[in-house]
Formats: C-alpha cells, structure tokens, sequence
C-alpha cells in the first residue's frame, strides 16, 4: 500500500525516499539525504493538505492516519514530485551555468531566449 510515513523525531517531523517528493511538490519543503523534514507546528497543515489530495498517510507512534484506499492520489503525486524536483533542478544547474559565462556568450544567450520567448 503506498502510504506516506511521517516519522517524529523531537519537534520536528521527517519523511524520506518518494514520501519527501510528494511534500516537495506540495509546499516546496527542501529535500536534504533524500529527506524532508518540517516542525511539529506544521503537522496539521500537512495532514490536512494529504486529505485535501487524498493522499494516504500514517503518523508513526501517533493515531494519526489515514487510508484513502481506491481514491489514494499518492503515486500520481510521487510523479509530479520528482517532475518538478527534476524541473527546478535543473532550472538551478542552468542558472549557476549562466553566471559563469562570457558577456559576448550570453548576449547570444539572452538573443535565443527572447527568440524563443516572443514566438
């Protein structure tokens, strides 16, 4: 069953491997170690959010849970994730890339961009 484990760890809360993508797309947490932790303040919102997507959930140590069993949304959701993850990655790559070129190369950047942009 694909369930997102979210595990407490003092006052913070953590998820890891597909669980920490789909937290990722929905409220932009970083993912560090593959792992995305947040503070105990924000279990409600995060809770409520999974409902909101239908998307099922254990609190571990906690009764906390909830399974949407046919309407769970979580493998949709672990693929937008890791698209947007992958999006944004390479999106900051592009961006480093582009600090460390030449003026006379990124006028010819910035030409193709506005091309492409005003088609």
């Amino acid at each position: 069953m694909n369930v997102i484990k979210i595990r407490r760890s003092g006052t913070f809360y953590s998820t890891y491997d597909d669980d920490c993508y789909i937290l990722y797309y929905l409220f932009n947490y970083q993912i560090k170690n593959n792992k995305v932790g947040f503070p105990k303040s924000a279990l409600n919102k995060v809770i409520n959010k999974l409902e909101e997507n239908k998307i099922s959930y254990e609190v571990i140590g906690e009764d906390n849970n909830n399974n949407f069993k046919n309407l769970n949304k979580y493998l949709k959701f672990v693929r937008l994730g890791k698209e947007k993850y992958e999006k944004d990655t390479n999106y900051k790559d592009l961006v480093e890339k582009v600090k460390k070129v030449s003026p006379e190369k990124l006028d010819r950047i910035l030409e193709t961009i506005s091309s492409i942009v005003n088609e």
